[in-house]
């Protein structure tokens, strides 16, 4: 397991949708707001299809099914993406929490409605604050879900917790799934310069995670991701060429 103290939102745009008030959609194809754009895969695009429809059953057996089989990459993917489309379209949300408020997945995905929320928010550490109930809702429904835990630890560098709080976090996540790329990304964010951390400390962590990982995984990405996020930075203390090639 990493150590907490070398701790150190997965790759992929979330789905999009055009603007409901779009108008005068050319003749003979459809308005603008029932387009859906870079179409997902062919699990989870049915079930942005039945949520723009206003249904949630399919969004609601996709993810049962990732937490069913330990899916937990793809249950966190998921998760991003239909809150993301539920931003702009949450009735089904709101209808999918009336009917089973006790379900370990629109849990997850209220809570992670509210962090999206709150995190756009000029007001973001107050709004956060409130998150926190939602969270641990989540958590509390599925133990084996390392998911809330990602979110969890979004909620603590959204909140500026200090090391040892997020120390805490961060060794509960992996319990749970040590390879779990969105709790590492999270780590990664966590530990950037602008934060709490450095790009030296983030290249650090993020090669050991690749190194103790299987080749197959997607924490292999780690480095490349770290790399990528100091080229974009332009500040801290700088990082060797050598490091960031071989990243």
């Amino acid at each position: 397991m990493v150590d907490t103290m070398a701790l150190l939102l997965p790759f992929g745009r979330a789905s999009r949708t055009t603007s409901p008030s779009a108008q005068h959609p050319a003749a003979g194809l459809p308005a603008d707001d029932e387009v859906l754009l870079d179409a997902p895969d062919d699990r989870l695009g049915p079930a942005l299809v039945a949520a723009g429809q206003g249904s949630h059953r399919a969004a609601a057996d996709l993810l049962a099914a990732t937490r069913a089989l330990g899916r937990w990459d793809h249950r966190d993917r998921y998760v991003l993406r239909l809150a993301a489309f539920a931003r702009s379209r949450p009735e089904w949300v709101q209808t999918w929490y009336a009917a089973a408020p006790d379900d370990p997945d629109v849990l997850l995905l209220r809570a992670q409605l509210a962090v999206d929320h709150a995190w756009g928010s000029p007001a973001r550490a107050e709004l956060l604050r409130g998150v926190s109930p939602l969270i641990t809702a989540a958590a509390r429904a599925d133990d084996r879900d390392p998911v809330p835990w990602r979110l969890a630890l979004d909620h603590a560098r959204g909140s500026r917790a200090g090391h040892t709080y997020f120390g805490e976090l961060w060794e509960a996540a992996v319990r749970r799934a040590p390879l779990h790329y969105g709790c590492h990304v999270a780590a990664l964010r966590y530990l950037a310069s602008s934060w709490h951390g450095s790009h030296r400390e983030c290249l650090d962590f993020a090669d050991r995670a690749a190194q103790d990982a299987p080749a197959d995984s997607l924490v292999q990405a780690l480095p490349a991701r770290a790399a990528l996020a100091y080229l974009n930075d332009g500040c801290g203390p700088g990082v060797p060429p050598e490091r960031l090639h071989a990243a």
